[in-house]
């Protein structure tokens, strides 16, 4: 029986410590796993654990990344920094000596969906990208943005609330997934819930229309943002569309 591993481990950014998870199957003949790079949304308290410990069970190996200014990671939250900070990350995976580069997945949650979507449109060695709840692009912006992120933002060590308000702003238009979706050359899946408050389920299935096949959108009726109502469902759902794109 293959013995499971997770512990925290550093993965240096810019000068930066940054911190994280990672978690390996090992099997006596130490052959190598597909792996899952996992993003977390903002600011980042759930973190999805529960979808990297099935996947570890399924003999597939994960590394969930804690941004920059949060959870212990050094430097300033920043939305324009997400994305080469998971570049790294992944990059970081696919050198452990018990992963298959040629087989990586990215999970993204919320803003995480959408960092792990504009990754997976421009790494081609992604294989399969899952994003729950996923952020969308410049239709995030309202009258209320600057009072949510100055709320959601106080977990995390930032230079300024105002600041980080226009960097999301300018981050959501350059970096609009809409216009990375239709850029994927792996499978993708999208999860939402229709009472989501905090991201329109249209948001998912805008994406989906543009995206190009292979695709699946699950829809989940009276699901909220997080999904916690139904973490069981959710995880076997997407922990085994992940498998079946990395194994098989």
């Amino acid at each position: 029986m293959a013995t499971l591993h997770s512990g925290a481990a550093i993965l240096r950014w810019r000068g930066l410590k940054i911190l994280g998870v990672l978690n390996r199957p090992e099997s006596p003949a130490r052959q190598r796993h597909p792996a899952v790079l996992f993003l977390h949304g903002f600011p980042g308290a759930e973190k999805n654990v529960d979808v990297q410990r099935r996947l570890l069970r399924l003999g597939i190996a994960s590394f969930s990344l804690h941004f920059a200014g949060a959870w212990g990671s050094e430097g300033e939250y920043s939305f324009s920094t997400l994305l080469p900070q998971a570049r790294a990350a992944l990059s970081f995976l696919a050198s452990r000596d018990f992963v298959d580069p040629r087989r990586l997945g990215v999970f993204g949650f919320s803003m995480g969906g959408w960092t792990a979507l504009n990754l997976a449109a421009r790494a081609p060695e992604v294989r399969a990208v899952a994003a729950v709840s996923p952020v969308g692009g410049p239709e995030m912006v309202t009258s209320l943005t600057g009072k949510h992120i100055a709320h959601l933002s106080r977990a995390l060590r930032v230079s300024s609330t105002a600041a980080l308000t226009r960097d999301f702003k300018r981050s959501v238009a350059k970096w609009d997934p809409a216009r990375a979706v239709s850029r994927l050359a792996c499978p993708l899946m999208l999860v939402h819930g229709d009472a989501d408050d905090v991201v329109p389920v249209e948001i998912s299935r805008r994406l989906y229309a543009l995206a190009r096949p292979p695709k699946k959108l699950v829809v989940a009726s009276g699901a909220t943002h997080d999904f916690l109502d139904r973490r069981e469902w959710l995880t076997r759902l997407v922990a085994d569309w992940l498998a079946g794109r990395l194994i098989g």
